[in-house]
């Protein structure tokens, strides 16, 4: 098609050329496709084939339209659409023969052909770019494959008392990360990895590296149930850079070798004033973790915490005074109303839950939002704005 096109092309620009008057243009030239041209003496052998094209001219105020093949013009149209063979041609072209050929074929015009391989072009150039962007994709993802010793982070367990990893890490959501791995890559080096839902690994970009190759810190870590608060050194440390969450880059995860060759995963603050850091467990799908009790992720809830710097300086000095005793949550945090109860505190608790129709732990949350120099008056204070919320959604009703 594209020496069709050119030959068209040279046709026209010939044609240009032979005008004699600037008012004079060449409108169109039409491809009708190869033609068997036969002459008047019935002779089978006299049959020839030529490419036909129809130039379209204008030419003193007028339309001039040409039949033309590699002999010149040939045959021309009439005003009213006749056509009739050159007198030098007419013995050499049967014109009942030639004239029912042209009602079997579908002419094209230089700007129809010209779209058409144009638009041909482009189809092959998208093609060629959607087999490079797939050859480039197969080269880049690559599968997950299986490793026993690879940590399972759980997803949907809640980390602090309102966020779970996916909304620490809004990334997940982004790529389509259903799963995240975390893997030992050398002695003093771990690293997170996506998957999604092909099985291949999907690269966390929010996840830095910090503190050098082996930060060597020492972190506060509290366990599970809040039992136990002491110093341990990481191994790797990386922080969620800046997105969705504010001061991003003062919180992260801590990993440090488990059991069984098994990463161990922590989410760390830090405190401003003195770059010390404080964490707490993140669960994992693969170990015999215990879930992290509601108390140990409210100590590292932003929404309570803006900051963990008090934190951090209660749980050193609790360290140094106890040493060989141990430390415990109940009272490094900033929550001054978590301490141990007594027996009776915690039926005075229960009977006041019982009153308002909730739940112990629904109470508990509701009195840890009062002000009260007693823990009565607290009590007291909890009961009358749950009853107040009640009779609210009441009117609302």
């Amino acid at each position: 098609m594209q020496e069709v096109i050119e030959h068209i092309r040279e046709i026209k620009a010939r044609e240009e050329k032979s005008l004699n008057d600037e008012n004079e243009a060449i409108i169109d030239v039409i491809y009708y496709g190869k033609i068997n041209l036969s002459k008047n003496d019935a002779e089978l052998n006299n049959q020839t084939v030529e490419e036909l094209y129809l130039v379209k001219k204008e030419v003193e105020g007028r339309t001039v339209q040409e039949f033309h093949t590699s002999n010149g013009v040939i045959a021309t149209v009439g005003e009213e659409g006749q056509i009739e063979i050159c007198e030098k041609y007419k013995q050499l072209i049967n014109s009942n023969e030639f004239l029912l050929q042209l009602r079997d074929v579908m002419p094209l015009s230089l700007e129809k052909l010209e779209e058409e391989e144009r638009k041909k072009l482009e189809s092959t150039e998208i093609k060629s770019k959607k087999q490079i962007k797939v050859k480039e994709d197969k080269a880049e993802k690559e599968q997950y494959i299986e490793n026993s010793k690879d940590a399972i982070i759980n997803l949907d367990k809640k980390i602090t008392e309102t966020k779970t990893f996916r909304e620490l890490v809004p990334e997940l959501k982004e790529k389509g990360i259903v799963d995240v791995r975390v893997r030992r890559v050398d002695n003093t080096r771990f690293e997170f990895i996506g998957i999604n839902n092909a099985g291949e690994i999907v690269r966390l970009e929010s996840l830095e590296q910090t503190e050098g190759t082996n930060p060597n810190e020492d972190i506060i870590k509290v366990n599970e149930d809040g039992s136990s608060v002491e110093k341990e050194k990481t191994m790797t440390m990386l922080k969620i850079k800046p997105g969705e969450n504010e001061q991003n880059s003062n919180e992260g995860f801590a990993i440090t070798l488990g059991k069984y060759g098994i990463p161990e995963v922590s989410y760390y603050r830090r405190a401003k004033e003195t770059d010390e850091y404080t964490s707490i467990p993140v669960n994992l799908k693969n170990t015999n973790q215990k879930n992290t009790d509601l108390e140990v992720r409210r100590y590292m809830e932003k929404s309570r915490n803006v900051t963990v710097d008090d934190n951090i300086k209660r749980a050193n000095s609790e360290i140094e005074q106890s040493e060989d005793e141990g430390t415990t949550l109940d009272n490094i945090d900033d929550n001054p109303y978590n301490d141990t109860l007594t027996d009776e505190e915690e039926i005075m608790i229960q009977k006041a839950a019982s009153r308002c129709k909730v739940s112990i732990e629904s109470f508990k949350e509701e009195l840890e939002k009062v002000n009260g120099e007693t823990l009565k008056e607290r009590i007291e204070a909890t009961e009358e704005e749950i009853n107040e919320q009640y009779i609210g959604n009441r009117e609302r009703i």
